[in-house]
Parts: C-alpha cells; structure tokens; sequence
C-alpha cells in the first residue's frame, strides 16, 4: 500500500474510531496490530490495543513502519461484538501523549509512572525491553530493564529512537509484572 493510502487509512479510522489491522515491516520483519487509532500525527499513531475480545494498553507506533491498514468483513464483526458485549466504552485516551517526535512522546509516557515495553521486531537487533523509563535524551532512551524471573538490571538499558518499532505502556503483561519486580 502507498504511504500516502496508509496515510488517509489512518486518518479515516482515528477520525471515525474503527476497529483497524495494521501490518507493520522494519528490515525483514512483519508483524500485526489490531485495535483502535485513538491520536495521529505527522509520524506516529497511539493504538488503544484490542485482542481476544478485550480492550488493552496503548501502543505507539511509527507511521513509517505501517504498510497495510485493514477494515475488512472480518474486522467489521470483531468490532460489532465488542460493542454488542458493550466494551466500546473502554476505547478512549486516559493519557494525554504529545506525539510531535519521540523525546516528547516518551516524556509524557514518563510522566505516568507505568511501565514501557520498548521494542525493535527486526531480526538483526530484535530486542525487547521492559521497565521504568529513566533517562530520554536527545537521540534514546533508557529503560530499568527487569527480566523474565522479575530481576532489576544494576544499569539501564539503552535503546535508539530510529530503532524503536513499537512502544507500548499500561499494558495488563507490563502493569502485573512491575508488581513483581525485585533488585539483584
């Protein structure tokens, strides 16, 4: 799809709030996400993620990375199930993100408190980062990073804007798991 296609697609779903498929490609990866566009702007979206018929965490996404929009019949159903369960009510912004560039989108998410995933899908860095944010500087991040057994890194985490792919937060996975997080 033409970026330009991409771009009138996801005006049309943040305008009308419709369910919405996105395919995103960085290098040789490509993966999916589905949900609701709740902001746009020249670079990024904030996608209210649904899944299995539940409204979940937000996701940042950069707009260069989606190469697909999709409202199809299917969509269509998932969309009118949601509403007739009545969880529709649940799509909305609880947070007020700038989405200008990221140093000010990961301010604001800074500013509540929660926890990030911070991720780049290519295979040739592929990493997942989970934590606190820390630091934002002028061209990164850097995370508290915390591992799968719940362990507290001594040292933050790094990770490049223009490598960053998908940022989620207030995320049910992220929310539980920094209850659980313990220093080495």
């Amino acid at each position: 799809m033409k970026k330009q296609k991409v771009i009138e697609k996801l005006n049309k779903h943040c305008k009308e709030r419709l369910y919405v498929r996105l395919t995103r490609r960085k290098g040789t990866f490509e993966g999916t996400s589905s949900g609701f566009i709740i902001n746009i702007s020249d670079d990024f979206i904030l996608l209210q993620e649904s899944d299995e018929f539940r409204i979940l965490g937000y996701q940042i996404i950069p707009i260069k990375i989606i190469k697909h929009v999709r409202y199809n019949k299917n969509d269509k159903t998932y969309e009118r199930i949601l509403k007739e369960e009545k969880l529709l009510h649940k799509v909305k912004a609880k947070y007020d993100i700038d989405l200008t560039d990221w140093k000010s989108i990961t301010r604001d998410v800074k500013k509540t408190g929660l926890t990030v995933i911070s991720e780049c899908e290519d295979p040739e860095q592929d990493y997942f980062c989970i934590g606190k944010l820390k630091r934002i500087n002028k061209k990164s991040i850097s995370i508290r990073y915390f591992n799968a057994q719940g362990i507290l890194d001594k040292e933050n985490t790094k990770h490049q804007f223009k490598d960053i792919t998908k940022l989620s937060f207030d995320d049910h996975y992220a929310n539980v798991f920094s209850k659980y997080v313990k220093k080495q």
